[in-house]
């Protein structure tokens, strides 16, 4: 929607959710991660943290169904970038019932050689320790819930954030917020630091409010000249 609009949109593809499960179902992983959720005691941390070392260690070690490889790579060919952003997206996500929005791993400067396993990475990132007790605290553990990725070409921002077209905290629909940072766009995302803030009319695009905060860090790619 936002191409055809005319926002100029870095160059994508999406590893669709249905890929995650073919993976799993041909490794035989369904049955075995099942079997590790339920020896979760979710009163012990402890367990939680087991089950999840596990998991991602067993994701972490099965093979990519190979015409999965192949596609994918020749995918990332076409974005014609030698470094993109690998994010992972909950088919749960921003539900009524649920927000993913940071609960799951996002890798950026990734380049070729690292790609694959980085899209395992975030397939396995369902399973942190965080998500893992997300999912039973929103009473999700026995939904089924799988995960698509999103796989963009890198933009090395000097500015980036994020905007929330309904205000979060009133739940005013007439007002929007942005919240941005210097540097890339995941300092912001993940909470490193407190944004700039600025609150917007949707209707007359008049700009209601501003908070600026100090901004002690960021986070820069090194052709940006940060680490």
């Amino acid at each position: 929607e936002m191409p055809k609009a005319g926002i100029p949109v870095p160059p994508w593809f999406v590893i669709l959710a249905e890929a995650f499960d073919r993976f799993l179902h041909e490794t035989d992983l369904e049955v075995d991660i099942e079997a590790q959720l339920k020896k979760v005691k979710y009163g012990e941390v402890s367990t939680v943290e087991r089950a999840s070392r596990v998991i991602r260690d067993m994701v972490s070690k099965a093979k990519m169904p190979k015409d999965l490889q192949i596609i994918i790579t020749a995918e990332f060919k076409k974005l014609k970038s030698p470094l993109v952003a690998v994010r992972s997206s909950a088919t749960t996500e921003d539900s009524k019932a649920a927000s993913w929005a940071g609960e799951l791993d996002t890798f950026l400067n990734t380049n070729a050689k690292t790609l694959l396993n980085r899209v395992k990475a975030c397939w396995s990132s369902l399973f942190t320790p965080r998500a893992i007790f997300y999912r039973h605290e929103k009473k999700m553990h026995k939904a089924k819930v799988s995960v698509a990725v999103a796989v963009q070409a890198m933009v090395q921002s000097e500015i980036a954030g994020i905007v929330f077209t309904v205000h979060p905290v009133t739940k005013d629909k007439k007002q929007m917020i942005i919240e941005a940072g210097w540097g890339l766009g995941e300092a912001v995302v993940s909470g490193q630091i407190t944004p700039d803030s600025y609150v917007i009319d949707k209707k007359s695009w008049r700009l209601m409010d501003i908070n600026v905060a100090e901004q002690q860090k960021y986070i820069a790619g090194k052709s940006a000249g940060g680490n």
